[in-house]
């Protein structure tokens, strides 16, 4: 049904911002987003937070290019790297997917551009009717952020992650759009 409406391997033009897929990325780009998600700010509030070698890197980008179900972009404005979004789970029989978000954590107060380019990609691009998040519950920041942008708690996956020593609960979140 959205087939049609968008090729999300390719880099989209937003009124506001660049988004360039990861598949188009060239190597020193690579290197720098695989820095970011090592950063430790960004690495302690993933499922998976261990240090990202470049040959696993490299092989998560290259399998992007047959995935239909995952995409991930820069978001690029003003030729400066704001930070990370993607559609993840995405299917469009349902018209749903999962989000993921990280900004350039060299940069502050971006986070409402990052959130606002995946809504705009996700509902008026793509058209999709539902986002969803997962977020682990000790990361209020983020639960506080996510509300903001009109995000609400749809449930939890109890005792889902096993992170500094103890086991926590991830919090579903989503919006319609």
């Amino acid at each position: 049904m959205n087939v049609e409406t968008i090729d999300l391997k390719k880099n989209i033009e937003l009124k506001y911002a660049e988004l360039i897929n990861f598949i188009n990325l060239n190597d020193d780009e690579k290197e720098m987003i695989r820095n970011w998600r090592n950063h430790e700010n960004v690495r302690n509030m993933m499922y998976s937070d261990h240090i990202i070698t470049i040959e696993e890197h490299s092989k998560f980008i290259a399998g992007l290019r047959n995935d239909i179900k995952n995409s991930f972009w820069i978001v690029r404005r003003n030729r400066e790297n704001i930070g990370v979004i993607s559609l993840n789970r995405v299917d469009l029989k349902n018209s749903n997917a999962y989000i993921g978000i990280y900004t350039n954590p060299y940069l502050s107060g971006m986070g409402g551009l990052l959130i606002e380019c995946l809504k705009k990609l996700a509902f008026d691009k793509v058209k999709l009717h539902t986002l969803k998040l997962e977020v682990i519950e000790e990361n209020e920041r983020a639960i506080h952020f996510y509300k903001k942008a009109g995000f609400e708690e749809e449930g939890r996956l109890r005792e889902f992650v096993f992170k500094t020593g103890k086991w926590l609960d991830v919090i579903v979140m989503g919006i319609l759009g």
